[in-house]
């Protein structure tokens, strides 16, 4: 059975604010990673951190759902509709990954983000919309290619990495930046920095018919970045990066001083 329905309700209960639904949905013990932080380890807990969420992000509601599911668990792709503390509007895009207990409650959630206000340029657009358009494929091609992918990474080799490359592939990393074609995707992922010690592994990876996320981790307790490639033919058009924000030192609020507006007495005339 699927669980995409229990994302669905938890959803309407985030945008209607209703603290007890969301509290509910969640297993006694459920442990919560998000890109402001820190981790929770309990169901009440994420729920008070809920009403924090959505003093912050007023009026939100999550649109544009796409969504990943594979055994227990589901890989939902969004963006975040809100208000900010003046309340102007702002968007941001999110991935979260649910994981479900045998009793159809969450038992894990992991909650990555680009920064606020992506915007696209006519080629990423062009990506996107040429990605979202396509609805052939399969979920094991899609296995397939990022198998293919993932074996060329971790050996280094770097023409079979670009063999699943669409030749107009663009890369969409919310904090670092967007790049096109292979060789400048590449030069990207090289420039973002490195931790001092560990090594960069994925943690998960769920597959759909041309869609897959990808999670990444030098630590598995400490989950740092999502990827969700997005295929069209069997090669890969579209990469968006997101981030928890907070484990890569990124202050998830930052961006909030470009919304600040100068404060004035107004004098009557």
């Amino acid at each position: 059975m699927s669980n995409i329905p229990a994302v669905n309700a938890l959803l309407t209960a985030i945008n209607h604010d209703r603290f007890a639904e969301i509290e509910a949905h969640h297993a006694s013990d459920a442990v919560f990673h998000s890109f402001r932080g820190p981790t929770l380890r309990d169901s009440v807990a994420i729920a008070d951190w809920h009403r924090e969420f959505l003093r912050d992000y007023a009026d939100c509601n999550y649109t544009e759902l796409e969504y990943v599911e594979q055994g227990n668990t589901v890989a939902l792709r969004a963006t975040i509709e809100a208000k900010a503390y003046d309340w102007r509007p702002f968007t941001q895009r999110i991935v979260e990954v649910f994981e479900f207990d045998d009793a159809g409650e969450i038992s894990a959630r992991r909650l990555y983000a680009m920064l606020r206000d992506i915007e696209l340029d006519k080629a990423a657009t062009a990506s996107m919309t040429d990605a979202q358009g396509f609805q052939g494929g399969s979920a094991s091609t899609t296995k397939g290619v990022v198998d293919k992918f993932l074996t060329s990474v971790a050996a280094g080799d770097i023409d079979g990495m670009k063999e699943p490359i669409h030749d107009k592939a663009t890369l969409i990393d919310g904090v670092y930046g967007i790049a096109h074609g292979f060789d400048n995707i590449l030069a990207l992922s090289g420039s973002r920095p490195q931790p001092a010690f560990g090594t960069l592994r994925v943690t998960r990876v769920l597959t759909g018919e041309h869609d897959a996320m990808l999670e990444w981790a030098i630590e598995p307790s400490r989950p740092r970045l999502a990827q969700w490639f997005r295929l069209v033919d069997g090669k890969v058009r579209v990469v968006e990066v997101y981030w928890m924000l907070r484990e890569v030192g990124v202050n998830p609020m930052e961006n909030y001083a470009n919304d600040r507006h100068r404060r004035q007495v107004i004098l009557p005339i």
